[in-house]
């Protein structure tokens, strides 16, 4: 029963307009640079993006920089079509992704001065079928609050991701989610409510979105090489191709085009660095191109004041993540979706902006550009280091090793634990990647792959013992303090695994199973979708899962994932196929072994007893696996029962550097043929939201053909067609 990820379900972590929190360096307000030292600058800037740029696999990018009202860099970097090596250029169309959400809530400023709605109207007066499954919520909610991402909800992407449904659907699909959190309780980004926004202009303008962008937006400000569609984007003379780079394999592939016609306010449009860089001097400009004020002084203030805190001196406008630069107020907003990543941000005190777009998708050059762009242009507001003559470390140096221990603040708030795995020391923060800790010529560690923003330091006592270590990060320092050591549960390893085994049913019966096909619902809670799964394990390390997606009464998407023994992948209706490989392959190794639980020698370089906790009001002890090829895991089982009841794991990608958290929960375990089985698990993950997959039938020992274990077209075309042909057989 042990597994590395309950294969009841095809889980959906990919979301559309992935956008990180914003990320500053700390330091004093100064003059920028002179202006005979810009070239140099310039320089610098497009020598350290390409640098970077090739490093993260990144076909080809584009950058322009506005600075006191005049365009001083614009140039394409790379290829704009990789397999032709073909250059991008300052003209080349780049999806811009999630900067598209400034301009649709532009848009609702604009017909706000125009008196056809105001920021506190309910989004009930202009759309009827809007709702939000909360009651409290639902009769309070204003436009304000779509824009702003207090709404209580939490990403609502996969019915998106689909690409079945209607804006209107998208919106009512919505409305049957389940919020996370009050309304305007905290920051959790949106999509489908700035869908929800665009809409809304464009009822009140009597005509679509994109209409209404091109007519209020890109036309008074001459921006007339963008477009809000794939269509037209592919119509235009220079445009860009769309690519993904597999940190594993180091091969880069051409994504197809995603159409995003329903979710298209919340990142539809495509630019031009050329063409965003008139965007920037109207942002610039207070509001105003071509000497007219396209909104308001009233307007622009609601759009570029912070509405909703985020986290220390972050917060969100009206479109906008608002946050400090040392000492200095950016407006920026990143976009990513299928083969393009984007930033777009501007110090308005400085007059000065940019714009980077590229062509693969994820990548984190467009965030780390901010620091790269403002520290050559504004050296003066970057802190300067002491010459070499008289450089002294910053920091008490001290081995990584010193550090390894759980930490907290005073009042016993942020835990964290410093760990150490084979060579690495890493620090781990619930809810997050492991960071490991690299040591630095000042006596601090950097937290790869954090930017510079982020270190971690340690302060001792007068015999070199440390006693606190100090988190800093854009948003301030933290000081952490040891925690008191947890006592280790008195079991051993060896004691709890035949413990474990017995509970499950024991070597004999387990051994008795050699297959296993599972047919269960799916409600995707915080989604407002729900599905169907049916999966297929058989002795001895060969699985699958098929998924269906179904809103309104409707079937929206399919999904596919297999691993044959030696190789796997994943694929939906919806995204292209992912071929497993590096960690994503090793994890699959291990989830697949029909006899895990029997096999913890086989699979795991090292098992340890962390301690002994609480899952929710059960006693469980927390055990640590760490594969000797994959990602550790924990899993918690109970004590009194030593069935799993938790595992705390993370999600892997090829494709991304990132590794995203997940929790799974097994409960209302029942014995059949010997074994036994949980029929309810509950998976938290940051993309989806909660998950419950609810078992309706287990059957063991059955024969499963051969071609279940191999690669599935789940197209819903080639599904229909598919139905059809079978249909036609009877």
């Amino acid at each position: 029963m042990q597994k590395r990820s309950a294969s009841l379900v095809l889980f959906v972590l990919f979301s559309l307009f992935l956008t990180s929190l914003p990320q500053s360096a700390i330091g004093q307000t100064a003059a920028s640079a002179p202006q005979s030292d810009e070239a140099a600058a310039l320089a610098t800037i497009e020598k350290a993006i390409n640098e970077r740029r090739e490093a993260l696999g990144i076909p080809g990018a584009a950058l322009a920089i506005v600075k006191d009202g005049k365009i001083i860099f614009a140039k394409g970097l790379g290829y704009k079509d990789l397999e032709k090596k073909i250059p991008a250029t300052a003209d080349t169309q780049f999806a811009i992704g999630s900067a598209t959400k400034a301009f649709t809530a532009l848009s609702i400023l604009i017909a706000q001065d125009q008196g056809k709605l105001s920021l506190d109207d309910s989004p009930k007066k202009y759309l009827p079928y809007f709702q939000i499954n909360d009651p409290e919520t639902d009769k309070k909610i204003v436009i304000r609050d779509l824009l702003d991402h207090s709404s209580g909800l939490s990403r609502t992407d996969l019915a998106m991701l689909t690409g079945e449904l209607s804006r209107k659907e998208l919106i009512e699909v919505t409305g049957l989610a389940k919020p996370t959190a009050k309304l305007r309780e905290k920051f959790q980004y949106q999509n489908i409510m700035f869908a929800a926004a665009g809409e809304i202009a464009a009822t009140v303008e009597k005509s679509t979105w994109n209409n209404v962008i091109k007519s209020e937006i890109f036309k008074p400000l001459g921006m007339t090489n963008s477009t809000t569609t794939i269509a037209e984007m592919t119509k235009a003379k220079d445009y860009s191709f769309g690519y993904d780079y597999n940190f594993d394999t180091k091969t880069t592939r051409r994504l197809p085009f995603r159409e995003i016609a329903a979710p298209a306010p919340a990142g539809a449009i495509n630019s031009s660095v050329r063409d965003m860089s008139k965007w920037l001097e109207f942002i610039l400009n207070g509001g105003e191109a071509a000497g007219k004020a396209i909104v308001s002084e009233k307007g622009f203030e609601e759009w570029t004041k912070p509405q909703m805190p985020i986290a220390g001196k972050v917060s969100y406008g009206l479109g906008w993540f608002i946050e400090d630069w040392n000492g200095h107020k950016v407006l920026q907003h990143g976009g990513n979706i299928d083969g393009f990543n984007a930033m777009v941000a501007v110090m308005l005190e400085k007059k000065l902006g940019f714009v980077l777009l590229t062509n693969v998708s994820g990548s984190p050059l467009t965030d780390e550009a901010k620091n790269i762009i403002w520290s050559a242009l504004l050296p003066g507001s970057v802190p300067q280091k002491p010459a070499e003559t008289v450089a002294t470390p910053s920091y008490p140096k001290v081995s990584a090793d010193q550090l390894v221990g759980t930490w907290a603040t005073a009042k016993g708030t942020l835990k964290t634990e410093i760990r150490k795995d084979g060579d690495k020391v890493t620090l781990n923060v619930p809810g997050q990647q492991p960071y490991p800790l690299v040591a630095k010529p000042d006596g601090s560690f950097s937290l790869s792959p954090l930017p510079d923003s982020f270190s971690l330091s340690a302060k001792v006592d007068a015999a070199g013992k440390v006693t606190a270590i100090s988190l800093v990060q854009p948003q301030g320092t933290v000081d952490l303090l040891p925690t008191t050591p947890v006592e280790k549960p008195a079991i051993t390893v060896d004691e709890l695994h035949k413990k474990v085994i017995a509970a499950l049913g024991g070597e004999e019966n387990l051994r008795k199973v050699k297959s296993r096909v599972v047919d269960a619902d799916i409600d995707f809670v915080n989604q407002g979708v729900t599905g169907t799964a049916r999966s297929y394990t058989e002795a001895p390390n060969r699985s699958a899962t098929a998924t269906s997606f179904s809103a309104l009464g409707k079937v929206i998407g399919k999904g596919y994932e297999y691993f044959d023994g030696t190789n796997g992948d994943e694929t939906t209706s919806f995204s292209p196929t992912e071929e497993w490989a590096g960690l994503k392959l090793d994890n699959a190794h291990i989830s697949a072994d029909f006899y895990s639980v029997l096999n913890w020698d086989k699979n795991f370089a090292s098992i340890e007893i962390l301690s002994k906790t609480k899952v929710g009001d059960k006693e469980a002890y927390a055990v640590k696996f760490t594969p000797k090829k994959g990602t550790p895991f924990t899993i918690y089982y109970a004590a009194d029962t030593f069935l799993p009841i938790k595992q705390d794991a993370f999600s892997v990608s090829s494709t991304s550097q990132q590794q995203l958290p997940y929790s799974e929960e097994y409960s209302d375990y029942r014995t059949i043929d010997g074994v036994v089985v949980p029929y309810s698990v509950t998976t938290h993950s940051l993309g989806m939201g909660k998950i419950v997959v609810t078992v309706k039938e287990i059957k063991q020992n059955v024969p499963i053909d051969a071609n279940v274990f191999t690669h599935h077209d789940v197209s819903l075309k080639a599904v229909k067609a598919k139905s059809r042909k079978a249909g036609n057989a009877h």
